[in-house]
């Protein structure tokens, strides 16, 4: 690329990379703090004025059709170009295009007037394009002085807002079709992933989408300053709990009689930690690890259901060292539907819940909140704990059981974290 930069005579791009070049060369580490700090918001308003002159000979080009003429070809599209050439992403390049376009060859005059002054950033110029590529040209242009009023106050993301709501006042009569549009658009979109997730996309029109950042907001607070869980990660969270508590308090409409839960079918034997099983099936989403299932178990409504296979062969642990063997055996275990053995179920027993309402009161009680060292969270977040796994035997009576928050449920199932004594909060002096 710095070949082609000077190969190019006359247009003062060597001179352009003869400056680059003298700048890259000076050793910053000798310059006073105060020409330092002003050296970077100079350079920047520069890069923005510069980034105005490529956005006005894109426009250029895009108008003479000269994409490709470098290479001696012609490109289908100036934004196609631009994404083979430069390796920019889609919405990048249709950006840049959508601007230039804008700004140089349509009603944008003005801004591309303040762009190369150094008035208004390069951000702000692709927000007024964007804003108002709908609009009629005449309503554009005769729109655009107080759009640039509103970019010379407030940052881009604002702008946005601002054009936005101006949008509607300069062509009222655009504004319904514009929302019927967003109606029509909306979607919500999940799918399991090979690696076992599940992957989440939609499109939600603003009321929908402020009502929901208001849902998780106070469920995707940091736990406490040693949460060092990514923001997307704490939204997550929110977004599992806030369906988890849903579904328990018991609101929601029923399916089949009965109310919606999550509902996980494992083989007991997985659950009492014999090797060479699968591990739990949740229906749609996918196998549940083994652990996962446990720590789910400790705190659940268990129905054991007895059945017949046929066919099924061996599913003992099996030689360590025949690999096929084991997953023909734990083949024979899956759900029918995955090519599992056929089942007949012999009997079905009465559902009990691990845990009672009466010991989830006493444990709140009692515990207060989650008992893990350090954790404050409420009992609203925890679920109970079996200091000893009930499927080896230990009691579901009040000395077993231990209050934990669901992340560090998991930590103690999933991640291996044991959970010393003591394990209550000590009594007031």
């Amino acid at each position: 690329m710095e070949a082609n930069i000077h190969s190019i005579k006359g247009a003062g791009l060597d001179r352009l990379a003869a400056v680059v070049e003298e700048l890259t060369a000076q050793d910053l580490t000798q310059l006073p703090d105060g020409e330092a700090a002003a050296r970077v918001l100079a350079l920047r308003r520069l890069l923005d004025r510069l980034e105005g002159e490529w956005l006005r000979e894109l426009a250029s080009v895009d108008g003479r059709g000269a994409a490709g003429a470098e290479a001696g070809t012609q490109a289908d599209s100036t934004a196609g170009w631009l994404r083979g050439r430069l390796r920019a992403g889609h919405p990048t390049a249709n950006g840049w295009v959508r601007t230039a376009r804008a700004l140089f060859r349509g009603p944008l005059g003005g801004t591309a007037k303040a762009l190369a002054a150094g008035d208004i950033s390069p951000r702000h110029a692709a927000v007024l394009a964007a804003g108002t590529v709908d609009l009629p040209p005449g309503t554009a242009a005769e729109a655009e002085p107080v759009l640039l009023e509103a970019a010379a106050r407030v940052d881009p993301p604002r702008l946005r807002k601002v054009v936005a709501h101006l949008h509607d006042v300069a062509d009222p009569d655009a504004a319904d079709a514009r929302a019927r549009r967003q109606h029509d658009r909306r979607g919500l979109w999940a799918s399991p992933t090979l690696e076992g997730m599940v992957a989440i996309d939609g499109l939600l029109e603003a009321e929908a989408g402020e009502t929901l950042l208001t849902a998780l907001e106070p469920l995707a607070r940091p736990a406490s300053a040693d949460d060092d869980r990514s923001g997307a990660q704490r939204r997550a969270d929110a977004l599992t709990e806030l369906a988890r508590r849903s579904l328990e308090a018991g609101r929601l409409p029923q399916t089949g009689g009965v109310r919606p839960q999550l509902t996980v079918t494992i083989e007991l034997a997985s659950l009492l930690g014999h090797t060479g099983l699968p591990g739990g099936d949740s229906g749609w989403a996918g196998p549940l690890p083994v652990q996962t299932a446990r720590r789910l178990a400790c705190d659940a409504t268990v129905t054991r259901v007895l059945v017949t296979r046929h066919g099924h062969g061996d599913t003992g642990d099996g030689d360590p060292d025949d690999l096929a063997a084991r997953l023909h055996a734990a083949m024979t275990l899956l759900p029918p539907a995955l090519g599992g053995a056929p089942t007949q179920p012999l009997e079905v027993g009465r559902a009990t819940r691990v845990v009672s309402a009466a010991q989830r009161a006493a444990l709140a009680v009692r515990d207060g909140g989650c008992r893990f060292p350090g954790c404050d969270r409420s009992p609203a977040w925890c679920e109970a704990h079996h200091l000893r796994h009930w499927l080896h035997g230990g009691p579901t009576d009040l000395g077993n059981l231990v209050l934990l928050c669901r992340a560090h449920h998991r930590a103690v199932h999933e991640g291996g974290q044991r959970l010393h004594p003591p394990h209550r909060r000590q009594p007031a002096a």
